[in-house]
């Protein structure tokens, strides 16, 4: 029945496909009730038409993925291929060339295109791709608890970092684009971990990718070991526009995906494009200008999409980092955990990592960091061997406890 109901899919999508290639440059009819959806995308190639083409496509997964989810898009990316992206016009109610810059003998294309989500989603129904029910928007203004949720975003901490061997963009370009949301971060006054934090403990992290296989991402790894809350995964093309006399041009896209580091459940993604700028100090110069430009326009909306998202999460208590050092015995750690359970907000308790000494914990307790702190160190104070318990280090949502010489 499945193979059946792919195959009247296919010739449907195929009888499209050849009608749009005689009419691709002119707006489609939309069908009465369709839903639009509005998306920019990048292509580059040898020709005009492939570029084209290449930016539909890459538009189109990104509707796709924020639709189904970025694990499930990865799951079915080969299906999605074959039945959706390679006829990605099929899918298009009109389209705008924003951008058509030359680079080398090939050409960047950047594309705002007008899809008919309506068509879209159906697609995906009929290659039987689970689409989630979206979650009904609260108001959570009236919430006893909204005080404490709201301050909680407010001190979620970021790391931005890129994937070291899975990247289009340079080591050189990636890193500014690091350095600009970072600054950006600090102008908000947002929590952030430094890009040399990041450089001093990365190696021992990316021994630790390989041995697990790429089963999760180095970055959120690093993500988990800093205590950060949400991470950035920084990517993107910058290209040479040719030069003009004196005037030299490049253009540049980059993309921020953010991430949950708990769990790696992606929050949102966002694409920034510079378009064709030029400069008279140097081509370098230029492609900077382009990344800068790039990142101030992907950033604001990426970040939101993680504040709202945490927002929601935040419901069932909002999540605290709990790092306890200096424990000898695993019946210390039960104590801890007991006295973090009998706290008066409590909601859940997830044990992240253990060894000799040392644990780290997922506490999720409806209420301000200072409130959690003050109730297990005024308890637990009471018990055999935690008598010189306290704080080693608070930050953002995080905090070490230790017990003190």
């Amino acid at each position: 029945m499945k193979a059946k109901s792919i195959l009247i899919f296919i010739l449907c999508v195929l009888l499209a496909a050849l009608f749009f290639e005689g009419c691709a440059t002119k707006p489609a009819k939309t069908a009465p009730g369709a839903e639009q959806v509005v998306e920019n995308g990048v292509g580059k190639a040898r020709k005009f038409d492939d570029a084209l083409d290449s930016a539909f496509r890459d538009a189109l997964s990104k509707v796709v993925t924020e639709i189904i989810g970025e694990e499930s898009e990865k799951e079915n990316r080969k299906t999605l291929s074959t039945y959706m992206y390679d006829i990605s016009r099929t899918f298009i109610l009109s389209y705008e060339v924003t951008d058509k810059v030359k680079s080398g003998r090939d050409t960047v294309v950047y594309a705002r295109v007008v899809f008919n989500r309506s068509k879209i989603e159906d697609s995906i129904r009929t290659l039987e791709i689970e689409i989630p029910v979206p979650e009904e928007e609260k108001d959570y203004s009236a919430s006893p608890y909204a005080g404490v949720i709201n301050e909680a975003i407010d001190n979620l901490t970021y790391l931005v970092y890129f994937e070291p061997e899975k990247k289009n963009i340079s080591d050189e370009y990636a890193r500014l684009a690091v350095n600009r949301v970072n600054n950006y971060f600090a102008n908000q006054g947002y929590e952030y971990i430094e890009l040399d934090r990041i450089n001093e403990i990365k190696e021992e992290y990316f021994m630790l990718y390989e041995e697990t296989q790429g089963a999760v991402s180095v970055v959120q790894l690093i993500a988990q070991a800093l205590n950060a809350d949400v991470y950035m995964i920084v990517d993107g093309i910058v290209e040479e526009a040719g030069t003009e006399g004196d005037i030299h041009f490049a253009s540049a896209s980059i993309d921020l995906r953010a991430f949950e580091s708990a769990t790696g459940r992606g929050l949102g993604t966002e694409t920034g494009y510079s378009g064709k700028l030029g400069l008279a100090s140097g081509m370098d110069a230029a492609k900077r200008k382009g990344v800068e430009v790039a990142v101030e326009k992907a950033i604001e909306p990426v970040v939101e999409l993680a504040r709202d998202y945490m927002l929601n999460a935040f419901e069932k208590g909002i999540r605290y980092e709990v790092v306890v050092q200096g424990i000898p015995s695993y019946g210390m750690l039960k104590t801890f955990t007991d006295v973090v359970r009998d706290a008066h907000n409590f909601r859940s308790l997830k044990e992240v990592a253990a060894s000799a000494g040392q644990a780290k914990y997922y506490v999720y307790y409806m209420g301000r960091k200072s409130e959690l702190i003050d109730d297990v160190v005024s308890t637990i104070r009471t018990e055999e061997g935690f008598e010189n318990f306290g704080v080693l280090v608070s930050r953002g949502n995080a905090v070490v406890f230790t017990i003190e010489e």
